[in-house]
């Protein structure tokens, strides 16, 4: 975060002890105030004064806004409306002019814990660098990670004899689907004409093959594993006849296997690295998230620590954790924002094995500040929704395509056909969620990629609503793969008109949440994997429109980084590049793109009505919650309709964030 909030220039400089932790923070606020008119306020109030875009449903622009000393919001309107009557000891932040106020941002659908994990592995990261004008670090080297091979051969590796042979190499953000290959040169020179054919012979031939290892792909649904981390996890060390566990099956998983029957290394969701992740040595961070995430987030460490502040430093003032897969997972998550000065609060959502295998009720924030109450509003929201995954990732060629999409021959998933869905039929689906579905208190988040996954979940949902009727709301994940059909269908079922078997379906508020980053860093690459066609299609905001389905931008971290400003360049301008020298670059599906507006609503009001929360954030306005964001700039004067370069947003400042009405500071 840069440049500084306006003083009143009446006003001294206040001074704070050199050791503060909060100096930077605490330097932006001023007590001193206009020379206004004022009368008695409560001890601890605090005065916003400047541009003001409430992300309210009138699209009010206010100049002040009034927070008490809990955190809540008195009055939100003119300067002269919501001064009048104040007493000069209420402490002001005056904003520099062409800054702006907004409600914080919220990332709807994210993976905290992956996230953090992220951050501490150095040159095991293997993602292809972003496009250039979202490249952080514009000195990085990104030939080191244009293609594969390269990729794999710039992680540094101990030696076996020094570290173990039995402790694993843990690696993530491989990406197949941007990463040329080319196995004519370097490392497994002259071996499997495909990656995706045998990942086990490369990752021995390029990384090791002494210890065992285990690579994530950045789309979190397929991982890449080497004999010895088969011999890792099958009885006795023999891979010869071994089978993966039934979890395995059960979660949707797959130990891919060639037509001799040998494993090739592939691993396909998430429930198939489940074994891997569990035989890792116990001090590995990535080991920790499964079998102590308390300890992970007590133990912490500078890299972690660095992770959160980049949430904060991209204006988050809120995520939703949608994939919580245990209940000290739920525990973790929740002790990271008992932390001292961790800066946004979370939302969580468990896995519906999760919940129905501990039995687990929804939870609330503990408390919600209300007139006459004391409560300021916690940074755990409590965990009240509910995950499943229908199918797998788009690019990583396990979406659950239907007609008339199909992948294509000649592309990067060539053979993939159709894809694949988690489940065998949508009444699968129905059998899993129905017990949850009907205590009637939590809300329900499906992921679904393709068109044929948004269908089968379209129909799970209705036959739920038939049996009985749910009164939450309902998230379509992703919604990556768009049909005008399937957008009217969502839209029916939101006003009352859906139909299932012949039979109506009682009104159910479904709304969708797209991953932008799709359009951006995959878009080309789509092209080649599906056609123009159906690339084009991709995260359908057009079709949201037209059926009035309220949407979301979200991140999907760690598949894309948390930069809700980056969402809305995204949105607005449909840009994709193609990978790995982004030599071209197009708009792709232009008829899709959102106005600035609609995606500042998409990271604002939009999450907070998803997850239930819109009582409490999401919009300035009376009787919410402070959570505040400061932008160098106001977004909506980049608005292509009105004249301005909507290429620019992702340049725009975070000034400061704000929860409760108190500004969040370093953590150190």
């Amino acid at each position: 975060m840069s440049g500084p909030l306006r003083r009143d220039a009446s006003c001294p400089p206040r001074a704070f002890p050199r050791g503060s932790k909060l100096v930077a923070a605490l330097a932006l606020l001023s007590s001193c105030a206009a020379p206004v008119e004022r009368g008695p306020a409560r001890p601890g109030a605090t005065l916003f004064l400047g541009k003001v875009l409430t992300m309210d449903d009138k699209g009010t622009i206010a100049e002040a806004v009034l927070v008490d000393e809990r955190g809540q919001i008195l009055k939100v309107g003119t300067a002269h409306e919501v001064q009048k009557g104040l007493d000069t000891s209420v402490q002001t932040v005056q904003l520099a002019p062409g800054q702006v106020l907004m409600p914080g941002f919220f990332d709807p659908h994210m993976h905290f814990l992956p996230t953090l994990l992220q951050s501490v592995l150095g040159t095991h990261d293997l993602a292809p660098c972003l496009p250039p004008p979202y490249r952080v670090d514009p000195s990085a080297d990104c030939r080191s990670r244009s293609d594969i091979l390269s990729a794999l051969s710039s992680m540094k590796v101990e030696d076996a004899s020094a570290i173990g042979s039995d402790v694993f190499v843990l690696g993530m953000n491989l990406d197949p689907s941007r990463q040329t290959f080319d196995n004519t040169t370097g490392c497994g020179k002259g071996g499997p004409a495909s990656f995706m054919t045998k990942p086990k012979f490369y990752l021995e031939a390029c990384v090791t093959k002494e210890r065992p290892v285990l690579i994530v792909d950045q789309s979190g649904h397929l991982a890449y594993v080497n004999q010895k981390a088969f011999e890792a996890v099958c009885p006795n060390g023999v891979v010869k006849g071994c089978k993966p566990p039934d979890a395995v099956g059960k979660g949707g998983g797959e130990w891919v296997m060639d037509a001799d029957g040998n494993f090739t290394g592939l691993l396909r969701e998430s429930s198939a690295f489940g074994p891997f992740m569990k035989a890792m040595q116990q001090n590995l961070p990535m080991a920790l998230m499964h079998s102590d995430p308390v300890k992970l987030a007590e133990q912490g460490g500078a890299e972690i620590d660095r992770a959160i502040m980049a949430l904060r430093n991209a204006g988050v003032t809120t995520i939703a954790d949608g994939g919580l897969q245990s209940v000290s997972q739920i525990n973790a998550v929740k002790r990271f924002t008992e932390l001292p000065g961790f800066p946004f609060r979370i939302t969580g959502v468990v896995v519906a094995d999760a919940a129905t295998g501990a039995d687990l009720q929804p939870t609330a924030p503990a408390c919600e500040p209300k007139p006459g109450n004391d409560c300021a509003l916690p940074k755990w929201l409590g965990a009240g929704g509910i995950k499943i995954w229908v199918d797998g990732s788009t690019q990583g060629c396990t979406a659950k395509l239907d007609s008339p999409y199909q992948y294509l021959e000649d592309g990067h998933c060539s053979g993939a056909g159709e894809g694949r869905a988690d489940y065998d039929s949508a009444q699968a689906i129905v059998d899993q969620l129905s017990p949850l579905w009907n205590q009637g208190t939590w809300r329900f988040n499906l992921h679904a990629n393709g068109n044929g996954a948004n269908t089968w979940a379209l129909d799970a949902l209705s036959r739920l609503q038939q049996a009985k009727e749910n009164p939450h709301r309902v998230l379509l994940i992703h919604n990556t793969v768009g049909q005008p059909t399937l957008s009217k269908r969502i839209g029916d079922l939101r006003k009352g008109a859906g139909v299932m078997d012949g039979k109506p379906v009682s009104a159910l508020d479904v709304q969708v949440t797209h991953l932008i980053g799709h359009v951006a860093y995959w878009g080309d690459a789509f092209v080649e994997m599906l056609g123009k066609e159906a690339a084009s299609e991709i995260d359908p905001i057009a079709y949201d429109r037209e059926n009035e389905i309220p949407f979301s931008l979200h991140s999907d971290s760690m598949v894309t980084p948390t930069r809700p400003l980056w969402f809305v360049e995204q949105a607005v301008t449909r840009r994709t590049w193609s990978y790995p020298d982004f030599t071209k670059t197009y708009v792709l599906g232009a008829q899709h793109a959102a106005t600035v507006e609609e995606a500042l609503r998409a990271i604002t009001i939009v999450p907070a009505r998803h997850h239930e929360l819109d009582k409490l954030i999401g919009s300035i306005e009376r009787d919410k919650v402070a959570d505040f964001v400061v932008l160098s700039a106001n977004p909506l004067d980049f608005d292509p309709a009105k004249g301005g370069d909507p290429t620019k947003i992702s340049q725009i400042q975070v000034i400061q964030t704000y929860l409760n009405g108190r500004p969040t500071g370093s953590q150190h």
